[in-house]
């Protein structure tokens, strides 16, 4: 096996972080351009679940295969600040993708919007990123049954249950949900995913630093029940951050549901580790304010965005159109229906 030296190493790791950063947010528009494609269809047509339509499978099969692989070798060739910025530039490479596979509209909101969210991504990235030593199964199970780490764990998943519920309710009350409507929920169904992401992300590291106590120090450390529970709990987790992922893409535009997603999913990530790993010494108080900075410079940058698909509402619709689709909303020439970039407020969501 050819040895690869430092500067190699990080060139290959840069170029594969960016290819695949590319081809997931590819992935992920082409779900969401299924989607609209699927209820533009009139009431009379039959419409297809998402497995069943080429496009969608497509996006998810690069999705996901993008991730698996362009993470694998970004973990093993690249540091954390260096891999969180790269996770970075798939914002810009979302909006690209908005903009030329679903038609959105490129305005100054898109560039400022834009802007805001790289510059946060890339502090919440760079000052949130710590090393963790690694661990043995014994270590990891007495990290797992820390008190401190038990109570933030049930909290994260209280709030997962309370905005669950949240969602329930604002469709039960709203059977014909607004285009705001539909926004919040899809924004809050990418809330979950991205506390989902992260904490799945965490598992991952660890049954990771058990896979690699087992083939480098060949110390078996799957011969124990936990191990496999650890490795049921990051399938459990990411299958279903994928869920609600695809929730979240049925109701609302990648290039807000992504960046939030990016934010909810590191600023969990950055918890997960300081309490986890019993790290809160480590983060100084400066970088504490600048990763709090960066989140509110992405959120900044998520509503800039969000106003950029509101923009399509001012766009008169023509005579003829109003009277083919009286008592809905008219349909622009993009892609995307009125109300920051949503799909028809008539249509089922589910």
């Amino acid at each position: 096996m050819v040895e690869l030296s430092a500067g190699a190493s990080v060139a290959l790791g840069v170029i594969v972080g960016l290819l695949s950063t590319s081809v997931q947010s590819i992935g992920l528009t082409l779900q969401r351009k299924s989607h609209l494609l699927e209820e533009e269809k009139e009431d009379g047509h039959a419409r297809r679940p998402p497995y069943r339509r080429r496009r969608w499978q497509l996006g998810m099969f690069m999705f996901v295969v993008s991730n698996l692989v362009g993470s694998t070798i970004q973990i093993t060739t690249l540091p954390l600040p260096v891999l969180s910025t790269l996770q970075a530039s798939g914002l810009v490479f979302n909006s690209i993708c908005a903009s030329l596979i679903l038609s959105e509209p490129f305005t100054r909101y898109s560039l400022v919007g834009t802007i805001l969210v790289a510059t946060g991504a890339l502090l919440i990235g760079i000052f949130g990123a710590l090393t963790e030593p690694s661990h043995n199964l014994d270590q990891l199970l007495s990290l797992l049954g820390r008190r401190q780490f038990l109570l933030w764990i049930g909290g994260t998943a209280f709030i997962v249950i309370l905005i669950i519920i949240g969602t329930w309710a604002l469709h039960r009350l709203y059977p014909r949900p607004t285009p705001r409507i539909r926004l919040a929920r899809g924004m809050l169904f990418g809330c979950i995913s991205g506390i989902l992401s992260a904490h799945s992300l965490l598992v991952a590291k660890s049954a990771v630093e058990l896979l690699v106590r087992t083939i480098v120090d060949r110390h078996n450390e799957f011969n124990r029940w936990q191990s496999w529970m650890i490795l049921l709990g990051l399938v459990a987790l990411a299958l279903s951050q994928l869920y609600y992922m695809h929730r979240g893409l049925k109701l609302c535009s990648t290039s807000v549901l992504y960046p939030l997603v990016f934010c909810i999913y590191n600023i969990i990530a950055i918890l997960d580790g300081l309490i986890y790993f019993h790290q809160s010494s480590r983060l100084s108080a400066l970088h504490a304010g600048l990763i709090a900075l960066g989140t509110v410079i992405l959120l900044s940058g998520v509503l800039a965005l969000s106003w950029r698909l509101d923009e399509s509402t001012h766009e008169p619709a023509s005579p003829t159109m109003h009277i083919k689709y009286r008592g809905r909303v008219p349909t622009p020439h993009s892609a995307l229906t009125p109300g920051m970039g949503l799909i028809h407020p008539t249509m089922s969501d589910e």
